[in-house]
């Protein structure tokens, strides 16, 4: 009987309510429903926030970093080590953890990218049809993204660049030669066409720019394999101190010329943070949360490269030597690059032979064909 008192008080109340809802002008009608709307929009971002941020932070957790790598030495823990792979200070057990590659869409119905502003490593290069692709990778302790993305096919170059991280490779089908050599070799590799459960299609973007992974989705799939660290060689880097940033009128600006307006590439220098900003087809290049894309070092390999194919696909010769440009505190040198096997991380000399310490943090790697597809200039 008690159950059966409260349902007649609530259908009493709703019909009254619905009365009275009834009699209000049509303005006011309206704006109550609009109110109603918005409470209930509020209720469900606020639960939906609550809920990732309980997932992330149980499953993949956060590892304490030290970002800020204009820190001096008595500011960063005594026990903290740089990272493999960026040189970032962090706690030893965070230092190699598995890196993770990710091929990204960069046609531009694939825009704006998800997690690319995140990426610790990214490498940019021409595909077929002079539009250029991307392979971001992340170090899996700090992937804590709830997307990543549009992720594309593998290409057998940037095959070769992931095998000097022996990093997980995650790609959406390939080019037959790069699915050849990703069957030769030890690298894992996470195939969206037979790995699906780690990815989704979003309904939000054109097919086929609409594959999205998370860290989440990657750091489960290591975990599955077992597999925790990895060994690679990490490159130099050095503290940044006021004295080494470039001065004033000698600062410099990069511009990358692909040979298409819409993948025109500049980085321009933001001496405040000494870091460099990416501009794509003359607009701030934004992740898809509107995160500004940064570097804190810009590298731009002279690789030679063939078509060999009816379909325009691309053959590299990025497997031994060549000219390299960096650029970090402002300042553009020529150097070279030296990569002895698919199977090493290529490194970058100055004009004197001597390897190059870079800053800590995020790198760019441009690759590109001719001199002349690159331009520094003072600013």
């Amino acid at each position: 009987m008690g159950y059966d008192n409260f349902n007649k008080k609530l259908k009493s109340a709703f019909y009254r309510f619905r009365r009275a809802f009834l009699r209000l002008p049509l303005p006011q009608r309206i704006m109550v429903v609009l109110l109603a709307l918005a409470l209930c929009s509020f209720l469900i971002f606020g639960m939906r926030q609550l809920l990732h941020f309980d997932k992330t932070s149980s499953i993949i957790g956060t590892s304490t970093e030290s970002t800020d790598t204009t820190k001096t030495a008595d500011k960063i823990p005594g026990n903290y080590v740089r990272r493999h792979l960026d040189g970032v200070y962090v706690d030893p057990k965070d230092a190699d953890y598995y890196p993770v590659a990710v091929m990204i869409d960069n046609d531009p119905n694939a825009r704006p990218q998800a997690g690319l502003a995140q990426a610790q490593i990214v490498y940019e290069a021409l595909m077929e049809g002079n539009i250029t692709r991307f392979m971001a990778i992340f170090a899996t302790a700090s992937s804590t993204l709830p997307e990543i993305g549009p992720v594309r096919s593998a290409r057998p170059y940037f095959v070769d660049w992931a095998q000097g991280y022996n990093a997980l490779y995650a790609h959406v089908g390939g080019s037959p030669e790069a699915l050849t050599e990703l069957k030769m070799t030890a690298m894992y590799n996470i195939n969206e066409f037979y790995q699906g459960k780690y990815f989704w299609r979003s309904h939000e973007r054109l097919a086929p720019h609409n594959v999205l992974s998370s860290g989440e989705n990657f750091y489960n799939y290591l975990n599955n394999l077992n597999v925790r660290s990895v060994n690679y060689r990490s490159w130099q880097y050095k503290d940044e101190t006021a004295e080494t940033h470039c001065q004033a009128s000698a600062c410099q600006n990069i511009d990358i010329n692909y040979n298409n307006p819409l993948f025109a590439v500049s980085w321009q220098y933001d001496s405040e943070q000494n870091q460099y900003r990416r501009l794509m087809a003359s607009s701030q290049h934004n992740d898809a949360d509107g995160t500004p894309i940064a570097a804190k070092n810009v590298i731009v390999l002279k690789v030679p490269s063939q078509i060999v194919d009816a379909e325009l696909r691309r053959h590299m010769q990025n497997i031994g030597a060549g000219k390299a440009w960096y650029c970090l505190d402002g300042a553009c040198l020529e150097g070279s690059w030296k990569k002895a096997s698919a199977r090493e991380r290529e490194v970058i000399y100055d004009d004197k032979d001597k390897e190059v310490k870079f800053n800590a943090g995020t790198t760019w790697i441009e690759v590109v064909q001719y001199d002349g597809s690159i331009n520094v200039s003072n600013f």
